[in-house]
This record gives structure tokens, sequence and C-alpha cells, in this order.
């Protein structure tokens, strides 16, 4: 009979953390990565096709149900805004707004890594609105949408 090993998988723990801004990581419970396309370039000096490969395309990284793990989250907004204020209008350029972001899938014990993944030239593109409830004390953030230049997995 084999050794019993746990899921670590199966608790949805995963961490958020901000490079470039003085916060705490955020703990969150599911998030889709970055899709990673290439692009097919048709040439032709024969007849047929001969295809190559074209520019890569990057997909966004959506985190859900985040809940921060200490202090304020209204530093979000304030980044959200210095991409395009919609109030006063402009934004900051884009050296001034990318950040890098790490993502961590944890093991049941909250702190062991299990996958680790590096986002380059991420900013927020959507935050999803917060439930307001008089009769529920939950802190957190349904979802936020980043755009991101390059993913790698480390």
């Amino acid at each position: 009979m084999g050794a019993i090993v746990s899921n670590p998988r199966k608790k949805f723990l995963f961490s958020l953390e901000f490079i470039n801004y003085p916060v705490e990581p955020y703990l969150f419970q599911k998030c889709t990565l970055p899709e990673i396309t290439v692009d097919q370039v048709a040439h032709g000096d024969l007849n047929r096709d001969v295809k190559t490969a074209g520019r890569v395309q990057i997909g966004n990284f959506t985190a859900e149900k985040l809940e921060t793990t200490s202090g304020s989250d209204t530093w979000l907004r304030s980044w959200i805004n210095s991409c395009q204020d919609h109030i006063l209008g402009g934004g900051l350029s884009p050296l001034e707004y990318w950040d890098d972001i790490k993502v961590t899938e944890l093991a049941e014990d909250g702190r062991t890594s299990i996958q680790t993944w590096l986002m380059h030239e991420v900013w927020p593109c959507k935050v999803n609105g917060q439930d307001l409830d008089r009769m529920a004390s939950e802190n957190t953030i349904e979802s936020i949408e980043f755009s991101v230049g390059t993913v790698e997995k480390i």
C-alpha cells in the first residue's frame, strides 16, 4: 500500500505580489493566466504557403475573489486612475504605471510554493465592483483583470 499524498491544489491557495507597490501580497481563490498566441505568417515562393512564426500576442491575467492580507485596497483605484483617469482625463506614460507581479500557487500550509509565474509590463485594465452588503463582512475584490506584456514560469 502506497503513501497517502494530500492534494495541494484542493484549497485554491494563490498569492499575488506586486513588485513595485509597497503592499502586502493578496490571497485569491481563482486565476486565469494569460494565453500566449503566435501569429502564423504565410510566405509563398513555392506553389504552397510556407508558414512561419510571426508576432506574439499575450492575453490578460484575471484574479478572482481577492482578499488583502493587511491594509486598504484604495491603492488599486489610484493605480488604475494613473493609467487613465476617467474624471480628469489623461494618464501617466506606460513606464510610470507598468508593474511586475508574481503569482504563486501555494501548498495547503499557505507558505510552500508549488508553482510561480512572473509577469512584466502589467497594469490593471478592469476592476469589478464590490458588492456592498450591510449583513456581510467580507472584504474581497470580486475580480481584477490585468493587461500583461510578458509572462514566464519560474
